[in-house]
């Protein structure tokens, strides 16, 4: 399954991959920002804009569902890769997803340009001035990638609408995790529209006021 909706004017998302991961477009001055790179995302944005551009793709997490098409999209389009961390077999949870739960996976292997350490940190992709946020606990890796003049998060598998990630792979701390979300992203704009790995887009004052992990 692979759809593309345009959720606003500013970013559109490819929903495609064995567990129908999110992986978001941003248009910036030299091409496409894009979030996550499921698998087929690289075919079927060629397939639809033929003269398509990436600049720069910037990695939640490494598992697997997230990077699949990372590679691919790195030889398609020459894009830069940013991420917390160097690509791991480890941290990609392939081995256990084939042993545990029969997955077929081959995840060729790819470069990151730009390591993003745990600090906050602030960096200019695309003419965009981004905020990242180091928010362990569902992956040990995991970004949160923000566009506070946009009012645009993007969460990975941090923060969903109505949950957050789960704490039960390698690396999970579910208590790191809700503190993370509380210190670092429920402080910002309560407008902000969160973007996240899986699911419909929501906004962070319902997530602030409802979700019950973050009671």
């Amino acid at each position: 399954m692979c759809i593309l909706l345009r959720m606003d004017d500013t970013v559109r998302v490819y929903q495609g991959g064995s567990v129908e991961t999110n992986g978001y477009l941003v248009e910036g001055e030299d091409g496409f920002i894009v979030i996550d790179a499921p698998a087929g995302m690289t075919d079927w944005l060629l397939e639809r804009r033929h003269d398509a551009k990436v600049s720069d793709l910037l990695i939640t997490h490494m598992h697997f569902d997230h990077i699949e098409d990372v590679a691919h999209m790195v030889k398609q389009f020459g894009c830069r890769v940013h991420a917390h961390s160097p690509y791991s077999e480890e941290l990609t949870l392939a081995k256990m997803a084939r042993k545990e739960w029969g997955m077929k996976l081959e995840i060729e292997p790819f470069v990151v340009d730009q390591l993003i350490g745990s600090e906050l940190h602030g960096e200019t992709w695309g003419g965009k001035h981004w905020f990242i946020h180091h928010v362990p606990g569902h992956s040990p890796d995991s970004l949160v990638y923000h566009l506070p003049e946009e009012e645009l998060m993007f969460t990975g598998d941090v923060l969903f609408a109505g949950s957050v990630g789960r704490a039960d792979f390698p690396g999970g701390d579910l208590v790191l995790l809700q503190k993370g979300i509380q210190e670092r992203l429920l402080n910002q704009g309560a407008h902000t529209r969160i973007y996240p790995g899986h699911g419909p887009y929501t906004k962070l004052a319902e997530e602030a006021l409802n979700n019950p992990y973050l009671s």
